[in-house]
């Protein structure tokens, strides 16, 4: 997902951003936004992330041979 930086005028503003932009996201991008922040948090609890990592990459491989 492609990082973006907008700047506001109010947080009222910024907030009907977000909800916009993540109404118009498709499943695909909420998932990978899911799993980056999953990532992230593991990380963050130093948590035994081999197992998870395991699983993405099964999940990824899986999905390449669908398409």
């Amino acid at each position: 997902m492609e990082k973006v930086v907008k700047k506001y005028s109010s947080f009222e503003e910024a907030d009907k951003a977000d909800v916009e932009f993540w109404r118009s996201a498709s499943v695909q991008q909420k998932l990978e936004a899911l799993e980056a922040i999953r990532y992230t948090y593991f990380r963050l609890m130093k948590a035994d992330i081999k197992g998870i990592d395991k699983v993405v990459k099964f999940r990824k491989l899986h999905d390449k041979e669908e398409s």
